[in-house]
């Protein structure tokens, strides 16, 4: 897994969520029952994998982590998926993190950047019709990224990313990110370059958090909880908030134009300036308005 300088892609790397169950299966091992953690209501038992070595005082950690992250997803929004009553937590040195229906992989934990309240977003409330595309990518990464920064460890400046694609001239349009026969393209690209490919996905994600983030703090979580996960995203976007995704990507954009962006400090600590090269690479069509 390629991984530039500084912690931004980094970071970024490990709020990919996985849609397929294609992970290949781990066999099932004798776990301590000190790794094992039970949710305050007893709905949910969450048992943790540590086959990376990590210090029993690191699981314990994870396992508060665990217990409150839980109750903050409980607590956001309703869907109708019913999550596993057992949900294993395999713990990684390196690679992405994913969150299916009774598995979460979390990468980075020896770094302490594993997007743990990410990962448990999307196990606790579903993701497609049964951990699939059928529904897209865009409110479901989109939310996760914002559960992760209100709750977790991975502050990621979402608008000041977005300011610095705006002046790049690097946007991509919202109608391609939710249109379910695009979407593919930016949320799982195929790019021969490995370095592009990443790049393009970790960009799109940060739209999509930068959108939902737009959204729910605009217009609160009531209205978001009726599209997120939702097929037709276009059409259920105008009839929930009354304008059509055009003029929320206007009204949007027009807020992050009026966002600071990062100093020359930030950039060069967050690896701005090696991923922007690689961005510059990439086939502008990606980029090009509808």
């Amino acid at each position: 897994m390629f991984k530039l300088r500084g912690s931004f892609l980094l970071s970024l790397l490990l709020l990919t969520a996985c849609t397929e169950e294609t992970i290949s299966k781990e066999p099932i091992q004798e776990e301590k029952d000190d790794n094992i953690v039970v949710t305050n209501d007893g709905k949910i038992t969450f048992e943790i994998k540590n086959k990376v070595g990590v210090p029993q005082e690191k699981v314990e950690a994870i396992k508060d982590e665990i217990v409150t992250a839980y109750d903050h997803i409980k607590d956001s929004i309703h869907t109708s998926y019913t999550p596993s009553e057992h949900i294993s937590v395999w713990l990684k040195e390196d690679g992405q993190s994913w969150g299916l229906a009774s598995k979460i992989e979390l990468a980075g934990v020896k770094e302490d950047l594993y997007p743990l309240v990410h990962e448990m977003t999307h196990s606790l409330l579903g993701y497609g019709n049964n951990f699939d595309t059928d529904n897209g990518y865009f409110t479901q990464e989109g939310f996760a990224s914002y559960m992760e920064y209100q709750y977790g460890k991975n502050k990621l400046y979402f608008d000041k990313y977005m300011k610095q694609y705006m002046e790049s001239d690097k946007l991509i349009p919202i109608s391609r990110l939710i249109d379910q026969n695009q979407d593919d393209v930016y949320f799982r690209p195929k790019l021969s370059n490995v370095k592009e490919n990443q790049v393009l996905m970790e960009v799109s994600y940060t739209h999509a958090a930068s959108f939902v983030i737009y959204l729910i703090d605009t217009y609160g979580l009531e209205k978001f909880e009726q599209i997120y996960d939702k097929k037709e995203l276009a059409k259920k976007l105008e009839e929930v908030y009354g304008k059509n995704s055009s003029e929320l990507e206007k009204d949007w954009l027009a807020f992050i134009q009026n966002q600071q962006g990062f100093t020359y400090e930030e950039k060069l600590k967050w690896g701005f300036y090696d991923m922007n090269t690689i961005l510059l690479q990439i086939d502008p069509t990606y980029f090009a308005k509808d």
